[in-house]
């Protein structure tokens, strides 16, 4: 769960659980968070509560990456219309941190994707699992529930690009931030 503090956005540490009631409090910051009736799920209690609310299924490699951050980058196809061009041009995506598994408010969470998707006049049946509100990456169930494709969307006119035909094919496809861009986020990849 992240600090919503002034200015922060670290982590917090796991809460001290008083009678169900979970205090967290922000070690870079000090921020102080009470969430009442608080409870930890399994992981297998999480993905099944995500796939009983919302009628799909979670590739089982999202475990893997769900919650973590450090800069990736997947190369994307070309761009075949102004808005594609316009957020997607360069031909890459970063992706910063993927949305996580906890059924709760805070933080980033795949449970937030029908909220995320209404706001943001997005197209149903899609699992936003990393973005920022103009450019999402999206797991794609519009043809299946079972096997969604990998996507990015622009939501100015919902344009999209597909990335990969299914998760597994989009984790094989990840590069190290470092192999695409110098450290002045200029484009250094050849492949």
């Amino acid at each position: 769960m992240k600090c919503n503090g002034i200015g922060c956005r670290s982590d917090y540490p796991e809460p001290d659980i008083i009678d169900g009631t979970a205090y967290f409090v922000c070690s870079s910051c000090g921020d102080f968070h009470e969430v009442e009736n608080y409870r930890v799920y399994s992981t297998e209690e999480r993905i099944k509560m995500f796939e009983d609310e919302y009628g799909v299924r979670l590739p089982p490699e999202y475990t893997q990456y769900a919650g973590t951050n450090g800069s990736r980058v997947v190369k994307l196809p070309s761009c075949y219309n102004d808005s594609t061009q316009y957020y997607f041009g360069e031909g890459f995506y970063t992706i910063g941190e993927f949305s996580g598994i906890e059924p709760n408010p805070y933080g980033s969470s795949i449970f937030d994707s029908a909220s995320l998707i209404e706001e943001w006049g997005l197209p149903k049946k899609l699992l936003l699992i990393e973005g920022d509100g103009h450019t999402w990456l999206a797991l794609d169930y519009r043809e299946s529930s079972t096997a969604p494709k990998v996507i990015v969307i622009e939501s100015d006119e919902g344009n999209s690009l597909l990335v990969a035909n299914n998760f597994k094919e989009f984790v094989e496809s990840l590069l190290p931030y470092e192999s695409v861009y110098d450290t002045n986020g200029n484009v250094i990849f050849n492949g």
